[in-house]
């Protein structure tokens, strides 16, 4: 069995004095840890560490694959531990996330590949004791999900992202929440991008960028073949409804790979990978 001890490091990040040449670095010193749990080792698998003051939680899989969620006050050494009832399997898509809404109430989904959508919610703010698992976000399109991902709008809305479909054939779907319902509807009325039953997309982003925009990338993949990878594109949104290319020309929803802007004509089997597209602003 693969198992490790899950650790939170405090760094502390000094300057290194002692150089003595133009060359600065930065040594991270670690001047506190935390032990939490074993976890689970066997297959990379992402968790999520999650600060909302005074609280921290931490979401992984435990020793033997079982979803957890720890939760401490940041004043205090001591561990909550919540199991939640899912064990996942050895697949590397199944990473979890976890977002507060601005109520406070915990949202979570993982455990998922091209499988029904799983999404549990605290039933108290602040309270990773009380998560329930919800049947359905908005009861459509939810029968074959891949990785999910919450975010925050423009006008800090609380929005949820997914894959619907599977490799080679998958539409990217987002939800927008009802902080007064506590509803989930979709935000748009119909799939961001649409792979026409022959290619889905894989994106980073979107990310805020410092001039106000909403910025996507992605490769489309023809088949679950990752040499299918191909044509580098691009959009940008103020609000995450209306998209635009990066010359200012609105794009109409869905985008497929006829009608998006490709900054990058890679062709297939030309070496393009999906994961390894990244998106960042300089000064």
């Amino acid at each position: 069995m693969y198992i490790f001890t899950a650790i939170v490091l405090l760094a502390l990040m000094l300057p290194a004095a002692v150089l003595s040449t133009d060359n600065k670095t930065e040594h991270a010193i670690v001047v506190d840890s935390l032990d939490i749990a074993p976890v689970w080792a066997g297959h990379p698998v992402n968790f999520v560490l999650l600060t909302h003051l005074p609280y921290r939680f931490i979401a992984y899989y435990d020793d033997t694959r079982q979803m957890t969620i720890a939760q401490r006050n940041l004043s205090e050494r001591i561990w909550t531990i919540n199991k939640l009832p899912l064990i996942t399997n050895w697949d590397s898509h199944n990473y979890i996330v976890m977002a507060i809404d601005e109520d406070g109430y915990l949202h979570l989904s993982g455990n998922i590949h091209v499988v029904p959508l799983i999404y549990f919610r605290s039933v108290q703010p602040l309270n990773a004791s009380t998560f329930v698992q919800l049947d359905r976000m908005t009861g459509t399109d939810e029968n074959r999900t891949t990785y999910p991902m919450f975010m925050y709008g423009p006008e800090n809305e609380f929005i949820f992202t997914y894959r619907l479909g599977m490799s080679g054939n998958g539409n990217q779907i987002y939800n927008l929440y009802d902080l007064k319902t506590k509803t989930w509807k979709g935000l748009l009325d119909k799939p961001l991008t649409d792979g026409e039953g022959k290619r889905n997309a894989y994106f980073d982003g979107p990310i805020k960028g410092p001039d106000g925009y909403f910025h996507l990338v992605w490769v489309w993949r023809e088949s679950p073949d990752a040499s299918t990878n191909h044509d580098l594109s691009y959009a940008r949104s103020k609000d995450l409804v209306s998209w635009e290319t990066g010359a200012g020309r609105s794009l109409v929803l869905p985008m497929t790979s006829e009608t998006c802007e490709i900054v990058d004509p890679v062709p297939q089997k030309d070496g393009i990978i999906n994961g390894n597209t990244k998106l960042g602003f300089d000064e």
